[in-house]
């Protein structure tokens, strides 16, 4: 297709163009207003002249319950303590939070499993009462706008995972001798309260207390490892940002072996004792890897990053685009069937740790935008596989573009609908768009593309038209507005270059 391509007759204001701004337009109500009621009066520039109550959602029309708004959410603090014989958590979760505006109320995500024992705000004890998956809280003084405010959760209960359609299920998944929670879409409130949308992001402090002899892991580094009277509690810290969906707990035996890694980042790995061997090969060019998507992307924006082989993660990738492998922040989870000490699944290896650019630190603001995540670490594997001598990036994506031809073309990148987030075809679609704008721009240009996004975004969160935006930032020579419009929002797939 030429760069130049003219849209069909109504294209540009489709159905799905309509939605994404529709969209927008309610993220900014609920994110940055936030609140849901205001109709005790405004004081001078719109200020609500008294507490509001703050949305009980984020109005992300994939997941219309999920979420919150009138406050951004600076940091989680857990403190779990693990009883695996009878599959129970119980602990504690500390959450500062800023709020937009005064507020008088507001609302948290957290399974309707899970029994709330007591809430403070400020220190202060308050009312709080439950409605389906949401913790409804009733501070006993008002949260001022602008200030840090701080709420303490008791909690407990037994974690089980949510089934979310097309996707299947998420959450905390407990085995017989092993626990991950992986939260891909909505599966964090199964085990702890939150705001539970991408574009929320915050810092975060995981403690959990586990039975002697089983190893625990999560998102950071670990930086406290204490005996307790019956196990052991870990602490992992993580100034993030990030996202609810991508905080994650392994509790498993399993080995932990740590090294320094390119540029101090430490390098952490997780695996069955009996595969240390396998393991370890199948690992080893982690370090290889941070070099290269470095040098593509930009720096790598944690301070730790490692993969854990584990049993149980194959049962993502029935929604397609996972394929036994998930890109958690600052750790990568593999499907311990994957380990063979070959490196046959290497490549996956690489596509967890390019989401740490493309997904953890550079989120999205909408779950319509989700193949910012799953498409372009996708692509990542595949110049990987190219820069480590296998497939030419080229050669991937024309095979994808054979399967993709093969597969129904119904779907709109930009817009695949609740259901379809995981769909091999966004995924696909969306790295074979990046590829054509590859050739129609050279290897030099399309980096630096990728560079900008991943420094522009830092720490954020972005949706598709933010993309769309950088390219004609960074690459001048042509007009590629309905060249991108094509790959993102009609159905029918267009060609490469």
């Amino acid at each position: 297709m030429s760069a130049r391509t003219t849209l069909p007759a109504g294209l540009a204001g489709s159905a799905a163009l309509s939605r994404r701004s529709a969209l927008r337009a309610i993220g900014t109500a609920a994110v940055v207003g936030g609140v849901a009621g205001c109709a005790a009066g405004t004081g001078t520039g719109g200020v609500p002249a008294t507490p509001a109550q703050a949305a009980t959602t984020s109005f992300d029309p994939y997941f219309p319950g999920e979420g919150a708004g009138g406050f951004l959410v600076n940091h989680y603090a857990l403190d779990l303590s693990y009883a695996q014989a009878v599959g129970r958590i119980a602990g504690t979760a500390t959450i500062r939070l800023l709020p937009y505006t005064a507020l008088s109320g507001l609302s948290l995500d957290l399974a309707a499993g899970m029994t709330v024992v007591s809430v403070r705000a400020n220190g202060a004890a308050a009312r709080f009462s439950r409605q389906g998956d949401k913790l409804h809280i009733q501070p006993g003084a008002a949260l001022p706008s602008g200030r840090m405010a701080l709420l303490e959760i008791a909690y407990s209960g037994q974690p089980a995972p949510v089934s979310v359609a097309g996707v299947g299920s998420v959450g905390w998944q407990a085995g017989a001798t092993d626990v991950s929670a992986v939260s891909l879409p909505i599966g964090a409130p199964t085990w702890f309260p939150c705001a539970d949308h991408p574009s929320l992001k915050a810092a975060y402090e995981i403690s959990v207390t586990a039975p002697a002899g089983v190893s625990v892991l999560a998102n950071g580094r670990l930086v406290d490892k204490q005996p307790q009277n019956f196990g052991t509690r870990w602490t992992y810290r993580h100034d993030g940002p990030m996202a609810a969906y991508l905080a994650t707990v392994v509790i498993a035996d399993l080995a932990i072996e740590t090294s320094s890694g390119p540029s101090g980042v430490q390098i952490r790995d997780a695996f069955p004792a009996r595969l240390a061997d396998q393991a370890r090969s199948d690992f080893g060019r982690q370090g290889q890897m941070l070099k290269t998507f470095a040098s593509l992307f930009g720096p790598y924006p944690f301070d730790v990053y490692g993969t854990a082989a584990l049993d149980g993660v194959n049962a993502l990738s029935q929604a397609g685009s996972l394929g036994g492998t998930y890109g958690a922040q600052t750790l990568g989870l593999l499907d311990v069937s994957l380990i063979d000490g070959r490196r046959t699944h290497e490549s996956l290896v690489a596509r967890a740790l390019a989401a740490q650019w493309f997904g953890a630190s550079v989120s999205v603001s909408s779950w319509a935008s989700i193949w910012l995540s799953t498409a372009f670490a996708r692509y990542a594997e595949w110049v990987w596989l190219e820069k480590s001598g296998g497939l030419s990036a080229d050669t991937s994506a024309r095979a994808a573009m054979t399967r993709l031809r093969n597969l129904g073309q119904d779907l709109i990148l930009a817009d695949p609908g609740a259901e379809r987030i995981l769909d091999e075809r966004v995924a696909l679609r969306g790295a074979c768009f990046l590829h054509a704008l590859r050739l129609t721009m050279g290897d030099y240009t399309f980096f630096q593309v990728l560079r900008v996004w991943c420094s522009r975004n830092q720490s954020g969160a972005a949706q598709t038209e933010d993309f769309l935006q950088v390219v004609p930032d960074v690459y001048t020579a042509q007009d590629l507005t309905a060249f991108m419009a094509y790959w993102v929002s009609a159905a029918r797939l267009p060609d490469l270059p």
